[in-house]
């Protein structure tokens, strides 16, 4: 049996939390989204495109951050699939550090 590595396991126990907090709407977007018909061929949804950077965003966290287990945290990862309490906080400042970055265009 392959052995998956701990960055991916660390993944698996928090994208459905991540995923969750990716679909949140600011006060803004919600507003507008209230005056964009969308999901019936009426409009086009703007948020598909930014759910799944935010999902790459946080799926460069999680792997930044499961660097940081120490042994004993990745052997109860490993048998309970849990992560340790801190692990969520420290993805979202992660998240949050790489949000701050300067995108790089392919295009000069």
């Amino acid at each position: 049996m392959a052995r998956v590595r701990d960055e991916r396991l660390c993944w698996l126990a928090v994208r459905d939390q991540l995923d969750r907090r990716s679909r949140r709407r600011s006060l803004l977007g919600r507003l507008v989204g209230n005056f964009t018909p969308t999901g019936r061929g009426l409009g086009v949804d703007l948020t598909r495109g930014s759910v799944k950077g935010r999902m790459m965003r946080y799926s460069f966290a999680v792997e930044d951050v499961a660097q940081r287990l120490t042994p004993e945290e990745r052997q109860v990862l490993r048998s309970t699939g849990q992560v340790p309490d801190w692990f969520l906080n420290a993805v979202e400042r992660r998240f949050h550090e790489l949000r701050r970055r300067p995108r790089r265009d392919a295009t000069p």
